[in-house]
């Protein structure tokens, strides 16, 4: 984990004279790929670990602030897979965003256990910077290729486990950062 983040870092350091476009308007697509640990509690107790998760962002910025969708997969081994949907919001200031999404539709789904799947909702923090790769693919900067670097705290809640009512709601929390590219049209 300490190498991705130095890595990133090395790569901020010499993009960092590039030009930055959050604020200014347009759509962005983005798609990013993150290392993730984690931590399932309920009742005080369950499992800690690792697994990679991707997320796809579609958004369209006013000037200083943007809203759009996000959508989240993740793969924990062979035996889960979890998946998430909702809207988002992004605050800028120059290369620099604050993001808020709000996963309405949350699902987990098992294939090594009794329990098929569980449902419920996710609230996505995340703080991050991102850069235009000199106008790659588009119109000098205002459009083109950009690079993004984010960290991600996620609160999930689950309510429902196959279709019946939990007595008390699974609580997951995670931190993860984010690496992705994106294309500004």
């Amino acid at each position: 984990m300490n190498k991705i983040i130095a890595v990133a870092v090395a790569v901020l350091i010499l993009i960092l004279p590039a030009q930055s476009f959050s604020g200014e308007p347009g759509w962005h697509f983005a798609t990013s790929l993150m290392a993730l640990s984690n931590s399932t509690k309920q009742g005080g107790q369950g499992p800690s670990g690792a697994t990679l998760l991707t997320q796809t962002d579609l958004h369209y910025h006013f000037g200083f602030w943007g809203l759009g969708t996000f959508f989240q997969f993740d793969k924990q081994g062979s035996s889960e897979t979890d998946t998430a949907v909702g809207p988002k919001i992004e605050l800028h200031s120059g290369p620099f965003y604050f993001e808020y999404g709000y996963a309405f539709l949350m699902q987990r789904a098992f294939t090594d256990r009794t329990i098929a799947k569980q449902n419920g909702s996710a609230h996505v923090f995340g703080i991050g910077v991102r850069f235009s790769l000199g106008g790659v693919g588009g119109r000098g900067g205002t459009s083109g290729l950009f690079i993004q670097s984010v960290y991600k705290y996620r609160i999930q809640t689950i309510k429902t486990q196959d279709g019946a009512q939990l007595s008390e709601a699974i609580s997951q929390t995670d931190g993860y950062p984010l690496f992705g590219l994106g294309y500004k049209f």
